[in-house]
């Protein structure tokens, strides 16, 4: 297969893995992707992802390529506080869990960091599409319980407002029952402290 060939049938993945590779009506062997590599056509992002040199990664295509560099896994924790408008801050890593071990890929690209956390505890993410392309990030609430799971130090008020959430916007995107019928499955009682300190926060926020 030709480059031409290759990119048409690709022309709805601004971004690809090797995964999708493998699904074109030829195959494709990996000398030929170097070749493309050498030619400038395409760019190998990491880890079996690559795109198309012309493609502008933005936030969205980098959740993509964090759920491919690394599976399972969903975005999570900071990205996604930031994504739900919980924290002022961009966040410059794209943050996920994982039920494999915690490891970081540093890329030209971005930076993407996985937490580990018990198989038991991969649901609760959502799938979003952009741009043809899917991805897995966390519902709200699920982001929250998985931040407090990960961060045992957050024991007292003065830690949680050093988080500085907004609260309006907790308020708005949160469903409590949810959120409640969640932490139960983690079967966690130091989550559930470190829970009801984050309410308790929130109710005085917005007092």
């Amino acid at each position: 297969m030709n480059f031409h060939k290759f990119r048409l049938e690709l022309k709805e993945f601004p971004v690809f893995s090797l995964i999708d590779v493998k699904k074109l009506s030829e195959k494709i062997y990996h000398h030929r992707l170097v070749e493309w590599q050498k030619n400038g056509y395409i760019e190998r992002v990491g880890n079996g992802v690559y795109k198309f040199s012309e493609v502008m990664l933005d936030e969205l295509k980098l959740f993509y390529i964090a759920n491919k560099l690394y599976m399972p896994s969903y975005v999570s924790l900071e990205t996604a506080f930031s994504y739900y408008g919980f924290i002022p801050e961009t966040v410059t890593i794209i943050t996920s869990v994982s039920s494999k071990k915690t490891t970081t890929f540093r890329t030209k690209y971005a930076t993407f960091s996985y937490r580990t956390i018990k198989k038991s505890l991969m649901f609760g993410y959502k799938i979003i599409s952009s741009d043809n392309l899917n991805f897995k990030i966390a519902e709200s609430e699920k982001a929250v319980l998985d931040f407090l799971y990960l961060h045992s130090e957050l024991n007292s008020i003065d830690h949680i407002d050093e988080l500085r959430i907004n609260a309006d916007n907790f308020e708005e995107k949160i469903d409590r029952e949810k959120l409640n019928n969640y932490s139960i499955l983690f079967e966690n009682k130091n989550l559930n402290k470190r829970l009801n300190l984050l309410l308790d926060w929130i109710e005085d926020a917005k007092s």
